[in-house]
């Protein structure tokens, strides 16, 4: 496994607290689809999809940081769509000479506009920004203090103006300027309590520049405020070119690739020096598709073509179901391959051994299950005359009085669940890939023995040959679900060893399409792991994604229960992070030889839920 925090540009980022901000930039922007990455500054993209919140709030105290970086998501999720890019852009075509001052007074006047804005729509939100602004406030107080001893002049008006605004005190407005000026000033920037629209705001800060601009002999040395300019001509060109896609216009600039697009914004947001200083970025991702892409299929619908998302050979489930799809952002570029173990005469030999260690647990799970099935039927009510209608309706043609009901909660009682066992085969499990072994067993010999469907898979991540273009990830398909009860089944348990990597959101995507294509009424995924996602590329954004999935599934009815393995005490940050994946579907266990102890409650508790 990776450390438990992922360094950032010498930062550490707590991948609890992303998962945490992504949630709630996702909820505010009604999208999934949403990330949310570290910069410098601010800001939301919609072609990347993706918020950024600032590292200028880190290493403050934690109640602070927690509630300035959800003022963030707030301010760049809700605020995004109160503004009108259109005006931003035509606001840019005024004629100032001192640019940087003119953009960043907008920024701080729309910003102040925008927070007024969330808090009348949501008025929980008003502690986060009461912190923001308080913050700002001492930011503000400090950076005041030097620049009236030095010869930074635009820098020290830019500063008093947001002093006047963050205080709530235009009127006492003073800077190094004569009296008129001041008042002229403190007239204007009374209007910021009347601001409606992204309109007002450019207006105001257009009326304002006519008066400073005159003034100023220099432009501002310092960003307090941000607008990413390049960005939003990126995507008044987007538009521009959806909407002759949509027109169906066939000229050239019509054909001209949207990631094209995207990947010109990149491009210039690399040649931009607000830029530079904020496109390192944590867990930001492209849609882009490389050169190498592969070639497009007869199959493919032109839209899947320009995007490079059609078909693919080499993402399919265990089934050979094209999933490619479903796999999520940040398993664009994977490459599944499925492999079934080679069972030897030494094999069969291991897998006997295991089936005597659990074999005692085994005998005694199936019989509480037995007996409590047996139980509850032993009281139930059938072939009534009234009730709730049975699924057998052969009694309609043999029982004159057709009687077809049942009562609702004497039902004839029988399992019906499927289960998928997933093994993380990364290095880290060599310690703990025994006990596993013996774990999985259990789980195996109790469902076989109860007639209960199930699959069980390992995978892993080719660590060595994975790039940026390609991550080559590995199934073995230990026990398939139609030969799982078969009296052979289970002997690939036996071949599960430590490899490379683990992807653990891919792993849960790919066995949740499998599953939810049964016909079972209950459905459990069960994650055998020692950590925290760990893949090329994936460390912090592997845990978003794992996240993700399980929410996914969960949302169709499909369970994800992770069993955290553990040699040693499992520390409080890993456990919260674990629990946080998995909304608190988890077990953890400290020592692997406890392993088969807390399979059989855990695999009683869920098969009782799965009595009907």
């Amino acid at each position: 496994m990776a450390d438990k925090f992922i360094l950032f540009n010498d930062e550490k980022i707590d991948p609890s607290q992303l998962m945490m901000l992504t949630d709630l930039a996702q909820l505010v922007m009604e999208d999934n689809e949403v990330k949310v990455g570290y910069q410098k500054f601010g800001y939301y993209n919609p072609l990347e999809k993706q918020l950024n919140v600032s590292f200028k709030w880190r290493h403050r105290e934690a109640h602070d940081e927690i509630y300035a970086l959800k003022s963030d998501c707030l301010l760049y999720g809700m605020g995004y769509s109160a503004q009108d890019q259109d005006v931003i852009l035509t606001m840019l075509e005024e004629d100032f000479l001192y640019r940087k001052f003119f953009m960043q007074l907008f920024v701080m006047l729309e910003e102040q506009r925008l927070t007024q804005f969330i808090i009348k729509k949501r008025p929980a939100a008003k502690k986060y920004f009461t912190t923001r602004r308080l913050l700002k406030r001492q930011d503000n107080a400090s950076q005041l203090t030097v620049y009236r001893t030095k010869k930074m002049p635009t820098d020290l008006l830019f500063l008093q103006i947001e002093e006047a605004v963050l205080t709530d005190n235009i009127l006492g407005l003073e800077t190094a300027y004569d009296e008129t000026i001041n008042g002229r000033l403190r007239e204007l920037l009374s209007r910021l309590f009347t601001l409606n629209s992204t309109e007002d705001s450019a207006d105001l800060a257009v009326a304002m520049m006519y008066i400073i601009d005159e003034l100023l002999t220099r432009d501002m040395l310092n960003d307090y405020y941000y607008l990413p300019v390049k960005l939003l001509e990126d995507i008044k060109r987007f538009k521009e070119i959806k909407g002759v896609e949509l027109a169906g216009n066939d000229s050239t600039e019509g054909d001209i690739d949207t990631e094209e697009v995207m990947a010109k914004s990149r491009s210039a947001e690399g040649q931009s020096d607000s830029y530079l200083q904020t496109e390192v970025s944590e867990g930001q991702n492209s849609g882009a598709k490389t050169a190498e892409g592969r070639e497009g299929h007869s199959s493919d619908e032109p839209t899947e073509i320009m995007a490079g998302r059609g078909k693919s050979e080499s993402k399919k489930d265990g089934e050979g179901v094209d999933i490619s799809e479903q796999l999520g952002e940040e398993n664009s570029n994977v490459m599944i391959e499925w492999k079934t173990p080679v069972i030897t005469g030494e094999t069969v030999q291991n897998y006997s051994l295991l089936q005597k260690e659990v074999l005692p647990e085994v005998r005694k799970l199936t019989s509480i299950i037995q007996k409590t099935i047996a139980h509850r039927n032993e009281n139930s009510r059938t072939h009534l005359t009234k009730g709730r209608l049975d699924k057998k309706l052969v009694n309609w043609f043999l029982d004159d009085q057709k009687r077809l009901f049942y009562k609702n909660d004497m039902q004839s009682k029988e399992l019906d669940a499927t289960f998928t066992l997933l093994v993380d085969a990364s290095y880290s499990m060599e310690d703990k890939i025994e006990e596993t072994k013996k774990g999985i067993t259990l789980f195996h010999e109790t469902l076989k023995k109860l007639s209960i469907r199930h699959e069980i898979m390992a995978f892993n991540e080719d660590t060595f040959s994975s790039d940026e273009q390609s991550q080559r990830n590995i199934f073995d398909y230990l026990v398939n679900y139609q030969e799982s009860l078969n009296v052979y089944a289970g002997h690939g348990i036996a071949t599960i060893k430590a490899q490379d990597d683990n992807r653990d959101g891919l792993a849960i995507r790919v066995a949740g399409e499998m599953i939810s294509r049964r016909s079972e009424l209950q459905k459990f995924i069960i994650v055998f792991s020692d950590g925290e996602p760990s893949a090329f590329g994936y460390e912090s954004n592997g845990i978003i994604d794992t996240h993700e999935a399980v929410m996914n599934l969960r949302r169709r009815g499909i369970y994800v229960i992770n069993v955290f393995l553990s040699q040693s005490a499992i520390e409080a940050h890993v456990e919260s992070t674990i629990k946080n994946i998995y909304n608190d579907y988890c077990v953890f266990v400290e020592g692997v030889e406890n392993l088969p102890f807390v399979i059989s409650p855990l695999l009683k508790k869920l098969l009782l839920q799965s009595i009907h």
